[in-house]
């Protein structure tokens, strides 16, 4: 295996100052650190980041933890996470917990365990207190959609606006008069802001009674079909789903019923994923930013991570109105 002396002695310098230049430490010329890194390549070196992590403390990992990669919205949000830091020469250590609160926290302490240098916490279920075992550890933890804790730094949608927006348009633009809201988790941040954008939406109004029903459902595709035959016991003229992919299941539901879209059931959705566009009768939604979103948790973990008496702080994306056809309006996106 080829270590830091063979290439030294091919290059014809220290030990040290291959080291330097492979950690881009100071202390070695731009021109002679190209030259080691070439010459290194060439002869075939690839650090070990186990042993390497033993002596700097810095293991070049970034632990990443989400509910459901197969999700769309959480998977684009993830390569935004992963690019950005892969473009600063970090690894991101992807943990699917696939919404089991016990894995999350098994994957809590392997992060640990493998010397993540920092991570990020993407709508996880989390509470303040299991925060302490990355505090106890010395990693730094930023959150995404869902703000933790005060002691972390959040990076998120405005969900509540977004859901504003969406609420005016229906009950102004759609006529909307019975609304029966499919929502996630009723503990989950991403459920109460947008369910309370809703609200506070039809309160300001004065329309508060057309909520006619709200369902709490695991926040896929074959969830959002399977609650359609509770939904139509209520006789609602408007879905509002909690994302797009329960929409989608609701609007397959339709379909294969033929029930028509929109003129015997609107349906609305939120996080603009591709196949939001894609459908029959393309779908009004909320568009957010998924992969800046993931960007932006990466640059600001980055920066905590090079600056460690930084404060703790709150970054809010805003969101934009997609009027698609879904809910009757014929204006497409802008």
């Amino acid at each position: 295996m080829i270590n830091i002396k063979d290439i030294a002695k091919e290059c014809g310098v220290n030990p040290a100052t291959v080291s330097r230049a492979l950690n881009g430490k100071k202390g070695v010329s731009e021109k002679m650190r190209s030259r080691i890194l070439h010459i290194a390549e060439t002869m075939g070196y690839s650090k070990n980041p186990l042993a390497a992590s033993l002596i700097t403390h810095k293991s070049g990992i970034i632990g990443l933890v989400v509910p459901d990669i197969t999700n769309p919205y959480y998977a684009s949000v993830a390569q935004g996470v992963s690019s950005y830091m892969r473009e600063k020469g970090y690894s991101t250590f992807l943990c699917d917990v696939q919404r089991n609160r016990e894995q999350e926290l098994q994957y809590f302490g392997m992060l640990c365990s493998y010397r993540v240098e920092g991570v990020v916490l993407l709508s996880v279920t989390a509470h303040d207190d299991d925060l302490k075992v990355f505090e106890q550890n010395g990693i730094r933890v930023i959150c995404v959609d869902n703000p933790i804790s005060k002691n972390v730094s959040s990076v998120i949608n405005d969900n509540f606006q977004g859901a504003w927006d969406l609420t005016e348009h229906l009950i102004s633009k759609c006529r909307v008069k019975k609304l029966v809201a499919l929502m996630g988790n009723a503990e989950a941040e991403t459920t109460k802001q947008r369910l309370r954008g809703c609200r506070e939406a039809l309160q300001k109004l004065g329309v508060a009674d057309t909520l006619i029903k709200v369902l709490n459902i695991y926040p896929d595709y074959d969830s959002g079909y399977k609650a359609m035959d509770e939904v139509l016991r209520y006789s609602p003229d408007c879905v509002f789903a909690v994302n797009d992919t329960v929409a989608l299941g609701a609007f397959s539901y339709c379909m294969n019923q033929g029930i028509k879209v929109p003129d015997e059931l609107k349906i609305a959705g939120f996080d603009d994923i591709a196949a939001s566009s894609m459908i029959s009768v393309p779908l009004t939604t909320v568009h957010q930013r998924k992969f800046v979103l993931g960007q932006k948790a990466a640059s600001q973990l980055l920066y905590e991570l090079q600056n460690p008496d930084s404060l703790p702080m709150r970054i809010e994306l805003l969101p934009k109105l997609k009027v698609r056809a879904s809910c009757g309006e014929k204006k497409l996106e802008g």
